[in-house]
């Protein structure tokens, strides 16, 4: 899951893994900035 909406310390498993969104949006702030395509960032 992503780190988008907080997971509580009780519901936190070893199975699930946090990720952070941070690089994906930063990313596509530089595109958009940058007037480059979105869509590659998913390919």
């Amino acid at each position: 899951m992503t780190n988008t909406i907080p997971l509580s310390k009780d519901k936190q498993i070893p199975k699930i893994k946090v990720l952070s969104t941070a690089p994906l949006i930063g990313e596509a702030i530089i595109r958009v900035h940058a007037d480059l395509s979105i869509s590659e960032i998913f390919n």
